[in-house]
């Protein structure tokens, strides 16, 4: 007999980027958006029929799941009263559902006006989780197939915690009415106090927490696309423009690699040095600046127009001028063909990941965002609906009750690395969210099903060697670090009695409140239950997650040998980038090039060394304190990008 309740083993939870585009009039097969002819808040869309688009322009993204996202618009043919640069009009998104967009407030254009060449629309990155081109949108929940790519391993978690959204009312006593409340309404909703605790098994999560990656050029790559003329890329652009007929094209779920070799520098207190650059002079701790590759997983590459553009998953970080960068191209594949990493798993050689990537994270001005996907249901079978499930009926004898939320704008707050000498290497981080999208198909009135298709890790994401390495889950990489493979050096020398290990990270976030209007009416089925996935159009939500100054604080705890700790602590001096503090963690194995951290604290005090005589009279330990300016780290992985 089924469960009748939500259980833990019968949970899921997946994460994914998040990634703005853009619609030019034109594209996609011969995109129109044109203003409603009776709403100005309105956009319909017509002409598509391919990328981003179905065959009946309807766009490739779950009912609702757009609803807080910014909508800024290039007004260079038709809509110039609406122009971005021009006016600063930028709108909300308080509805999207196959070939419609309905906006918080009236276009500045006409009824009925139609695009034109020059026009475009963008989705800001920020709260809107990267497309999933495979999706199937349908206006019926059960012929529906709905999802974002929200298709990744969250880690080794031992423990998460959800942003669950909180409800903050505001109560009223009136005077002559009584003593009790006599007005109480809902105000604002927050979403937050999410956390995971992982046994880290990969950087994957310091990428999130600090914000910058570049990586190095693999050694194995396909052949590189040829032929075209290349365009600028600008920080913040979700696709690659170029012009031109493309050899070797890269094609979707294929990843690139723009190959720029202008330096960009990381924190660090002391000037750069020429032949110090990492990724060009070599991928050390000693590197003092950066070529700036970044690599990105192709999504769909649009052809229709002379500038074409091949659309990645997450926006880049930097700018890449035309005249510095080539664009590489590599592929996941079950082997090590294609550049592919893959963990070697012969007796002489076990755990050398063939094609190992390197790659250097950082602090930078702002932290990308991130998608939380999260089910449960109370038996174990798959969403019901378009995606192939057919025993989960809402209603019948085997309904699942599946509960669907993505919890979106997602942004870590703070974070540490721990470790003792005997355990596991522990990395947890907390974050909140900006919205908590619920797919709401089994509330429907009639063709009720899962609108949205839930991930489920092993039985329709990572159900294949090499879903599971496009997933992060590589095979014979889920296993974590250990602090017994590892080394910790200080002041220029290593240190061989630690005995634990903390590094702590805080980006101080905050939300933001702004004030945003919603007109629209809200949609329920007849029994009175809301149909909107997002609640009032998300104008009572956050809109805005703001990183602002970040703090580093270390401890370690070392058992005392010599004097050393102790005069580096009361002469007070402040060690530089030359001198970092190194943790290297390597997993065991027999064959070289295996998977490896190593975490780099850069330009530090030491503000405790205390020497405690103790009580048991056993060995001298010295609580440390540190106070680090910078901290970056270098992974040699199975990931194209984290």
């Amino acid at each position: 007999m089924a469960s009748t309740v939500y259980k833990g083993d019968l949970s899921e939870v997946t994460f994914g980027k998040e990634c703005g585009f853009v619609l030019r009039h034109g594209s996609f097969g011969g995109l129109v958006f044109t203003v409603d002819g009776s709403d100005r808040n309105k956009l319909n869309f017509s002409g598509a029929s391919t990328g981003f688009f179905d065959s009946s322009s309807n766009l490739k993204y779950p009912k609702g799941m757009l609803v807080g996202s910014e909508l800024r618009i290039i007004g260079g043919g038709s809509f110039n009263l609406d122009d971005h640069a021009t006016t600063g009009n930028s709108y909300t998104i308080v509805e999207n559902r196959g070939t419609t967009l309905i906006l918080d407030r009236d276009l500045k254009e006409a009824l009925a006006q139609a695009s034109n060449a020059g026009d475009e629309l963008h989705i800001v990155t920020v709260a809107t989780p990267t497309i999933d081109t495979g999706m199937t949108y349908h206006a019926n929940a059960i012929s529906a197939d709905e999802s974002v790519l929200t298709d990744q391993f969250i880690g080794l978690a031992a423990t998460v915690a959800l942003p669950e959204t909180k409800v903050e009312v505001r109560r009223s006593h009136i005077v002559g009415v009584g003593r009790d409340v006599v007005i109480q309404e809902p105000q604002r909703f927050s979403n937050t106090g999410g956390s995971l605790e992982t046994m880290m098994n990969s950087a994957r999560w310091l990428y999130y927490s600090l914000g910058r990656e570049v990586v190095d050029i693999p050694t194995t790559v396909m052949t590189d696309p040829s032929g075209h003329t290349k365009l600028d890329i600008a920080a913040g652009d979700t696709f690659v423009a170029y012009t031109g007929t493309m050899s070797n094209e890269p094609a979707p779920g294929d990843y690139i690699i723009i190959a720029d070799t202008t330096a960009v520098d990381f924190p660090r207190d002391q000037p750069a040095a020429s032949s110090k650059k990492w990724g060009a002079d070599g991928t050390g701790t000693d590197m003092e600046n950066v070529e700036r590759n970044e690599a990105r997983r192709v999504i769909f590459v649009d052809k229709t127009l002379t500038e074409r553009r091949i659309h990645v998953e997450e926006p880049f970080h930097f700018n890449h001028a035309l005249a510095n960068y080539t664009i590489k191209r590599v592929k996941y594949d079950t082997a090590a063909s294609n550049g592919s990493p893959n963990f070697d798993t012969t007796a002489a050689s076990f755990g050398t990941i063939t094609n190992r990537q390197s790659r250097l994270l950082f602090s930078g001005a702002h932290l990308p965002t991130f998608t939380l996907e999260s089910s449960i249901r109370t038996h174990d079978t798959g969403s019901f609906n378009n995606s192939g499930e057919a025993e989960a009926a809402p209603g019948s004898a085997n309904d699942s009750k599946q509960l669907t939320r993505i919890w979106r704008g997602c942004k870590v707050k703070d974070f540490s690395i721990a470790a003792d000498a005997d355990a596991e290497v522990k990395l947890s981080i907390n974050f909140d969210a900006l919205y908590c999208y619920t797919d709401t198909g089994r509330l429907e009135d009639s063709n009720k099903g899962d609108r949205y298709t839930a991930h489920r890790m092993f039985e329709n994401t990572a159900n294949s060697a090499l879903d599971r390495k496009v997933a992060g889950i590589a095979p014979n990489t889920e296993k974590p670090f250990f602090f017994y493979n590892g080394q910790i050096s200080s002041f220029g020398v290593n240190i061989a009695q630690v005995t634990n290990f903390s590094l702590e990270g805080n980006n101080n976030t905050e939300t933001l409140y702004t004030i945003r209007g919603n007109s629209q009416a809200e949609s329920r089925n007849t029994a009175g239950d809301s149909l909107e996935q997002v609640p009032f159009g998300g104008s009572r939500n956050a809109n805005l997650i703001i990183e602002k100054a970040m703090e580093y604080s270390m401890s370690m705890t070392v058992i005392a040998s010599d004097p050393l700790i102790w005069h580096e602590f009361r002469t007070n001096r402040v060690h530089n980038s030359t001198e970092p503090i190194t943790l290297t963690l390597t997993k065991a194995g027999a064959g070289n090039n295996r998977e490896e951290v190593i975490v780099v604290v850069d330009d530090y005090i030491i503000t405790e060394a205390p020497l405690p005589i103790p009580e048991d009279k056993g060995v001298i330990k010295s609580e440390l304190k540190i106070q680090p300016k910078h901290v970056r780290v270098i992974s040699r992985d199975a990931f194209f990008h984290m």
